[in-house]
C-alpha cells in the first residue's frame, strides 16, 4: 500500500518527480532546476501544493495540485498525477487521487482540471471514470530544421516589410526602445486574450511576466522577434531553449493583434524565428496549438508535422444554475471567434 506524504520541497523530492515525469515522457524531458524556476516565478497569490506517493520509502508516484494563475475562478481547482509505470493498476494513483480529493474538500471545489498526453490511453480512461470529460484538445507539432527553406517564404517577408511593418529581434529591441519590457508586457496581454483557453485568462503582473518570461532558465533572446508598425508593437514571436533536450527548441507564443491580422505578419515572423533556428546546433523546433486554431494550419504550411497532443479534462461539479450564471457572466466578457483570426494567435 502506498503512503502519501506531503512534498517537501527538497532537492531529492524534485528529482523524484522529474525522473517519474522523464520515464513516462522520454520525448518530453524535464530537469529539477526548470520546475524549481518555474515554481519560484509563478504568482504566489494561487495555492499550489504537492504529495509523493512512496511504496517501501520509494517515491513511486507524485502529483501538484492548485489553483490556476492562468485563468483563475472561485472554487477551480487543478490536478495533475504521475505514477511511475512499474507501479501503475496497483492502487497507487486512486491513493493519490483520493487523498487530494479529500483535502480539497473544505474549499468546496466546484471544477476540477487535468490534463494528460493523447497517447497515455491509461490516463485518460483512469479521469473519465471518475467523471472527468474533455473540453479542449491541444496539437502538437514539430518541424525538421534541416527541410525548411526561408526563401520559399521571401514573398510574404518582404510584402510585410513594404507595409512598413518591421521585424525586430529582441536583442536590437533592447538598446533602442527603454520601455521593451513594459510593451512587450501589454502586448502579452492582448494577445493572452486570443488564445484558446477553457476559461477567461488573468492578467499577469508585470514582475510576474518579466521571471516567466525573462528571467526563466530557457530564455533564448536570439529566437525573439517582434513585429512593430510606427511605434506599436504588433505582434511577437518567440522560441525558447529546451536544456533538457538540446537537438530542440520550444515555441513559446506567436501572436499578432487583431487590427493587424490577415497581413502576413505572422508568417513573417515565425520564418524569422526558424531561420534563426537555422542558424543554431539545434534539429527540430516543436510547437502546440488548440486543435481548431488557425494558427495550427499556418504551421502545417510551413512544415510542422503532428505529434501526440495533449487533452484538457474537467470535471464540472456546479449546479445547473450556478453554471448558467458563469456562462451568463462569461457572455459580457468579449472573446475572440476562431474564424476570426487567421493570422496570429496561438504559436
Amino acid at each position: 500500500m502506498a503512503k502519501i506524504r506531503p512534498f517537501d520541497w527538497s532537492d531529492s523530492d524534485y528529482r523524484s518527480l522529474i525522473d517519474i515525469n522523464n520515464v513516462i515522457f522520454p520525448d518530453e524531458l524535464d530537469l529539477p532546476e526548470l520546475l524549481k524556476h518555474r515554481d519560484d516565478a509563478r504568482d504566489q497569490n494561487y495555492m499550489l501544493e504537492r504529495v509523493v506517493a512512496e511504496v517501501d520509502g520509494k517515491a513511486v508516484g507524485t502529483a501538484s495540485f492548485g489553483e490556476s494563475m492562468w485563468t483563475p475562478m472561485p472554487n477551480k481547482f487543478w490536478i495533475y498525477i504521475q505514477v511511475h509505470p512499474d507501479h501503475q493498476r496497483r492502487g497507487v494513483g486512486t491513493a493519490i487521487y483520493d487523498h487530494i480529493v479529500e483535502s480539497l474538500a473544505e474549499k468546496d471545489p466546484k471544477i476540477l482540471d487535468s490534463w494528460t498526453r493523447e497517447d497515455k490511453t491509461e490516463a485518460v480512461e483512469f479521469l473519465s471514470k471518475r467523471g472527468y470529460e474533455q473540453v479542449m484538445r491541444g496539437q502538437n507539432s514539430r518541424i525538421t530544421l534541416a527541410g525548411f527553406d526561408p526563401s520559399k517564404w521571401s514573398d510574404v517577408v518582404e510584402r510585410v516589410r513594404e507595409s512598413g511593418v518591421r521585424i525586430v529581434p529582441l536583442e536590437e529591441l533592447r538598446d533602442e526602445d527603454p520601455e521593451w519590457r513594459e510593451k512587450l508586457w501589454e502586448l502579452d496581454w492582448v494577445l493572452s486574450k486570443d488564445v484558446p483557453e477553457v476559461d477567461e485568462p488573468k492578467k499577469r503582473e508585470f514582475e510576474v511576466y518579466c521571471r516567466q518570461t525573462f528571467a526563466k532558465p530557457t530564455f533564448f533572446p536570439e529566437g525573439f522577434f517582434v513585429a512593430i508598425d510606427g511605434d506599436e508593437y504588433v505582434g511577437v514571436s518567440m522560441l525558447e531553449l529546451d536544456l533538457a533536450n538540446p537537438t530542440k527548441l520550444q515555441t513559446d507564443l506567436t501572436g499578432v493583434v487583431r487590427s493587424h491580422r490577415r497581413r502576413g505578419i505572422a508568417t513573417a515572423l515565425k520564418v524569422h524565428a526558424l531561420s534563426k533556428a537555422k542558424t543554431t546546433d539545434v534539429e527540430f523546433v516543436e510547437t502546440d496549438n488548440e486543435e481548431n486554431n488557425p494558427m495550427y494550419v499556418l504551421n502545417v504550411k510551413l512544415g510542422f508535422e503532428p505529434i501526440p497532443g495533449w487533452v484538457h479534462l474537467r470535471k464540472d461539479m456546479r449546479t445547473d444554475e450556478e453554471r448558467a450564471l458563469a456562462e451568463r457572466a462569461a457572455a459580457g466578457v468579449e472573446k475572440a471567434a476562431a474564424a476570426e483570426v487567421a493570422d496570429g494567435e496561438g504559436s
